[in-house]
């Protein structure tokens, strides 16, 4: 089953891949991490020189299957291979089965991840892997799943990874010595046939999944023995305090709301009797399945609410709520039929092997102690009733995320269906909702995001938590939480009396031919001679030890394990053409341009064959740019044709065709949180603005504007939730899109002097121009250079 990848979690993917690219280009991880984030890598001296970067995604935010498309994302940019070596780590057994049977089943959309990819795939446990075949890792992308504690020497399943395997031996007979040379050996100085052998060989990738458990000495010393090429944590938390993790990339809440991932807000609810707790709670979720029969008949979705009860551990010192207390409660008080209640404690496992999802099931009241099973994941659990007072985030944080992911990730027709609900027994409505909160925070969102969402059911409690130090929202309510409606006309292509929106598809669908273009690469375009030797630095380390880095020898190490010694021109040019993604030409076209474009650089550059295949990844990246030069150039002609005033079917500006802003969701990464308080912005929070720059000085120099009524951050890449311009290679979101007082519409692009001449902010100012042109006055737009926000208040005026 495929499943489409959320537009954070492109983003995700498209910040490893440009930081591979960085890496490639300082040939530096460290280097490469602070020129991305601008802050300093934090290495860890076993694991020196090497990439090991960690992606932060709350719970709900799909970390596994961005996992997956990561695998074929370091192949590509930072490997270099088709047949990567993957060691997929777990922090539980359960986890470890749970990850091994979906990647295993073809029909699961993590699986996808890798079919999609033009990925073969084969998956295997540690046991299965110490008679991994050889033709298998070289041919396919090959993951061993694991946890970590099964690679510990003390373990026995452990000791068997060092041990001797025969049937591992031919992975190792045709190696040469400088393959071999970092291998353990025996006393006769053979190397060891053994699987941490072939892994230190084969230098495998490492994802780490909740990476937080796994950060401590001894894990870092048992995956320095593997030799990894890079590692990659996935995690909701992670370390920033004893060996913190370099955190690449976050993920933010109002993100995963935006995409429909999670349910939000969190409605609370707390009383001091547990009795009464427990019928407000039931009353809540029996709404509910009234909501949900109605979106069933609306829809066709079928959802059952599910009810999470935390009950008290038995004492023998004193009398507590358990599991059979709150059973017994359920049972006669409240006359639930049996079949509805299951037990998931240590000793009960009444879920164990149950489709809680199965429309023939009837679980609706889950009672639990402190945790359910790890991996088991509902949906459907919208209610936790906490039967005791909840005091600290640790009674909370694993339940929680048990209430949290939005069914189908789509938003419900019925709006109940799209929040979650607490019920918590508790004198103190603040206590329990900063221990909520903290529960947030545990599940992967920053604690002033955290603490706003949680609202109370009863309007009378008011009093939220609130995190020292962090700045408060202005006190007003922004104009999207009072109700104001922000429409902004669109381009629109117009075909007769249709009107459609101006987006790619309205010039990509050109026809052309590729077979009948230029295939001749330049010296600029892919150089003649290649850096063959070490790139590495040779330096001295702390402890005086003579030591090379990890990016100048990792790429001359994969080749020597490369099967395409043997290839002849025609072997390399249906590769390039397999490995070149181009969803829009056929091979008949595509083959024939890549093979003249093989035998253009062997005969007319004299370029060996040989030195073709060692650096084809590089010949892909050139071919691939000449492909894309050639589509551009044909797009870019079709695109100016649909922009000249005589076009059959004309761009218009209309107010009957807008954009609206959607009041309930604003999908920023990260929240501006400087002194200054905006008065005029749309929603409560600005996002993605820093609190310094020229990018800030603009919006405060918009939010003084007494002709501005209010206006937006607009936020990149979210095409259903921001405003954007087509341009001929993508869409443009201009920083600030402003409703003026007298109906007109302002769209202001902060430009830097050094990039305001570039052809890309030509292109934008072009776009920008056409649709204030084709507005009938309407629609105003403006790109000032540097600081010059005066042309701003001109063009108002």
């Amino acid at each position: 089953m495929h499943l489409p990848l959320k537009e954070y979690q492109e983003r995700t993917l498209e910040t490893l891949s440009e930081y591979y690219q960085k890496c490639l280009h300082f040939n530096n991880a460290n280097t490469a991490f602070y020129d991305l984030t601008k802050r300093a890598y934090v290495p860890i001296e076993s694991l020196s020189g090497m990439p090991y970067v960690c992606l932060r995604l709350p719970t709900g935010g799909g970390k596994t299957l961005v996992a997956c498309h990561a695998v074929s994302v370091t192949a590509s940019e930072l490997l270099k291979t088709d047949t990567p070596l993957v060691l997929w780590l777990t922090p539980s057994n359960a986890i470890r089965d749970q990850t091994l049977n979906a990647l295993k089943n073809p029909l699961h959309p993590y699986r996808d991840a890798f079919e999609s990819a033009r990925r073969k795939v084969e998956v295997f446990t540690v046991g299965g892997a110490l008679s991994l075949p050889l033709h298998i890792l070289n041919t396919k992308t090959t993951i061993i799943v694991s946890t970590m504690q099964a690679f510990r020497v003390e373990d026995t399943d452990g000791r068997k990874v060092y041990e001797q395997s025969g049937a591992l031996m031919g992975h190792f007979t045709h190696l040469s010595d400088e393959a071999l040379s970092e291998v353990e050996k025996d006393e006769s100085e053979k190397p060891i046939y053994s699987l941490a052998n072939l892994l230190c060989v084969k230098r495998p990738l490492v994802i780490v999944d909740e990476a937080h458990n796994a950060r401590t000495a001894l894990s870092f010393d048992t995956l320095a023995r593997f030799n990894p090429s890079a590692i990659i944590e996935f995690t909701a938390t992670p370390d920033t305090t004893q060996n913190p993790s370099n955190v690449l990339y976050t993920v933010s809440a109002a993100e995963l709301q935006a995409e429909d991932m999670i349910k939000m807000p969190i409605l609370l609810e707390t009383m001091p009797d547990w009795k009464q707790l427990l019928t407000a709670a039931i009353a809540q979720r029996n709404t509910l399945e009234g909501e949900a029969k109605k979106e069933r008949q609306e829809t066709g979705e079928y959802i059952r609410p599910v009810m999470l009860i935390q009950a008290q551990p038995r004492h023998k010192d004193k009398k507590t709520l358990t599991v059979e207390v709150v059973e017994k409660c359920l049972l006669e008080e409240h006359s639930i039929p049996k079949e509805q209640i299951a037990r998931a404690t240590g000793a009960d496992k009444e879920l164990d092997d149950v489709d809680i999802n199965d429309s023939e099931c009837q679980i609706r009241y889950v009672i639990t102690v402190q945790a359910l099973r790890e991996g088991w994941d509902c949906p459907f659990a919208y209610v936790l009733c906490s039967v005791a007072e909840m005091r600290s985030s640790t009674a909370v944080e694993q339940i929680l995320g048990r209430v949290m992911r939005l069914p189908k990730a789509q938003r419900k027709k019925q709006a109940a269906l799209n929040n979650a609900y607490a019920f918590v027994a508790s004198r103190n409505f603040y206590a329990a909702a900063s221990a909520l909160a903290d529960g947030l925070v545990q599940n992967g969102f920053q604690k002033q995001a955290a603490a706003e969402l949680i609202r109370p059911i009863d309007e009378e409690q008011t009093t939220l938590p609130h995190f020292e130090g962090l700045i408060t929202s202005a006190p007003d309510p922004a104009p999207a939480e009072q109700g104001e409606t922000f429409k902004v006309p669109k381009l629109m292509v117009q075909q007769n009396q249709t009107f459609l929106d101006f987006e790619a598809s309205r010039f990509l669908e050109t026809v052309w031919q590729l077979s009948e273009c230029d295939a001749e690469l330049t010296e600029e375009e892919f150089p003649s001679e290649f850096d063959t030797g070490e790139r590495g630095e040779i330096g001295i380390s702390e402890e005086g030890r003579v030591e090379m880095q990890h990016l100048g020898v990792l790429h001359q190490q994969m080749s020597l394990l490369a099967p395409d010694k043997n290839w002849d021109a025609a072997r390399l040019a249906d590769w390039l053409d397999r490995t070149i993604l181009h969803l829009d030409i056929l091979r008949r076209e595509s083959l024939p341009f890549l093979q003249r474009l093989v035998k253009y650089l062997i005969e007319e550059r004299d370029m060996p064959i040989a030195l073709l295949i060692r650096n084809k990844y590089a010949l892909k990246d050139a071919a691939e740019a000449k492909i894309d030069s050639h589509r551009q150039n044909v797009h870019l002609g079709a695109y100016h044709s649909l922009l000249l005033p005589e076009c059959e079917t004309p761009v218009i500006v209309s107010p009957d065709h807008c954009f609206s802003f959607d009041p309930l969701r604003y999908p920023y990464n990260t929240r501006y949180e400087g002194l200054y308080q905006f008065q005029k912005h749309y929603y409560p929070h600005v996002g993605d603005l820093k609190d310094t720059g020229e990018e800030f000085q603009c919006a405060h120099f918009i939010d003084k504007l007494p002709q501005v009524k209010y206006w937006v951050r607009n936020i990149e890449r979210q095409p259903a939730l921001s405003f954007w311009l087509q341009t001929s290679t993508d869409k443009f979101y201009p920083d600030f899109v402003c409703l003026l007082t007298d109906g007109r519409y302002l769209v202001v692009e902060s430009k830097g002097m050094h990039l305001w001449s570039n052809d890309d902010s030509k292109e934008k100012r072009e776009i920008g121009d056409l649709w204030e042109a084709r507005s009938n006055g309407k629609c105003l737009f403006v790109m000032p250079q540097g600081t010059e926000f005066e042309v701003i208040r001109a063009k108002l005026s």
